[in-house]
């Protein structure tokens, strides 16, 4: 039945996000809705949700969907991911991409469109937090 996963109360937070230049975006962290929260984000302290923009992740993701974030899973090859330069906090430069490796010193990452595999500094890009899932632009 529709709906089933969802729990409890509109007390997941949604953030919006601002294009930014070389495919990054800039993160609001005050709240723009709630929404019900997800059973894979079920009493996850910290967990939220982010309205994307741009259009580097297409087909993954559509401008106006929503990436849903855990913040405390390890990084995991993969996987898409949000990475921040600072903890997550008022205005915050964000990057979303596929994790295709990592390592000590730093983060291979891939984008869809246009494709491309790049890497950034791990001591530069030192938070990262995992996407669990997405709901679709409405």
């Amino acid at each position: 039945m529709p709906g089933e996963q969802l729990v409890g109360h509109r007390d997941l937070p949604i953030f919006a996000a601002a294009q930014g230049g070389d495919g990054h975006v800039i993160v609001t962290f005050d709240a723009v809705e709630y929404v019900k929260r997800p059973s894979v984000l079920e009493g996850v302290k910290g967990a939220y949700g982010i309205y994307l923009t741009g259009s580097s992740m297409i087909p993954a993701y559509e401008p106006g969907d929503m990436a849903l974030v855990h913040p405390h899973l390890p990084p995991t090859r993969d996987k898409d991911v949000v990475l921040y330069h600072v903890p997550p906090a008022n205005d915050a430069e964000a990057i979303i991409k596929r994790l295709v490796s990592f390592n000590d010193r730093e983060w291979t990452l891939r984008q869809y469109n246009p494709f491309l595999e790049f890497t950034e500094s791990r001591v530069e890009w030192s938070f990262c937090h995992r996407v669990v899932g997405k709901y679709s632009a409405r």
